[in-house]
């Protein structure tokens, strides 16, 4: 294996959905080097929810997500970055190189595309309120999942076990589920 096949981790304590975005803002110098070399080489980089470890380092979920910039900009040292999730993956390999956590992954295949079940309706309002309400008449169950669960208000373990799921209308049902138990649908 070559050093090329190895992907750049970024390591956090949320969890990036496929097809959703996420704002990050960047001050440590290895993830300005990562996001620097990302948009210089127009490459993807993986998110992925970490856990401390006793060393001063953390460790990542072995599920994460690919993530695509899509806007930057930002002050003094701090960059402002949206990324857009990708694929997600599961970990290979993966090793500190430096400061900075690599991996050699696997993507994953794109879910099937089904359309939302009746009990999705409820959903449809928060979907609206994200997306509006064009894009939401005509969303399948795995894009909406997918945006409904970067929005969710869960923890970071609740949504890692939403973002391993790979079905999309059971995916559906835990988002109603959670809501719920939170009294939002």
């Amino acid at each position: 294996m070559t050093d090329t096949d190895w992907t750049p981790l970024f390591l956090l304590r949320t969890v990036l959905f496929p097809k959703a975005l996420l704002g990050l803002r960047i001050f440590e110098p290895r993830y300005l080097d990562m996001i620097s070399a990302s948009l210089r080489q127009g490459r993807d980089f993986g998110i992925c929810l970490s856990h401390p470890r006793g060393d001063g380092h953390a460790e990542p979920e072995l599920v994460g997500t690919l993530a695509r910039i899509v806007d930057w900009g930002g002050e003094a040292g701090i960059l402002q970055v949206q990324v857009r999730g990708q694929k997600r993956f599961t970990i290979q390999d993966w090793r500190y190189e430096g400061q900075l956590a690599m991996a050699s992954i696997h993507p994953w295949a794109e879910e099937p595309i089904v359309p939302m079940g009746r009990e999705s309706q409820p959903l449809h309002a928060i979907l609206e309120d994200l997306i509006g309400k064009v894009p939401a008449a005509g969303i399948d169950a795995s894009s909406a999942g997918m945006v409904l669960a970067q929005a969710l208000p869960a923890s970071p373990e609740e949504k890692q076990q939403l973002l391993v799921l790979q079905d999309p209308l059971e995916r559906l049902r835990r988002i109603v589920e959670l809501l719920s138990q939170r009294g939002g649908a």
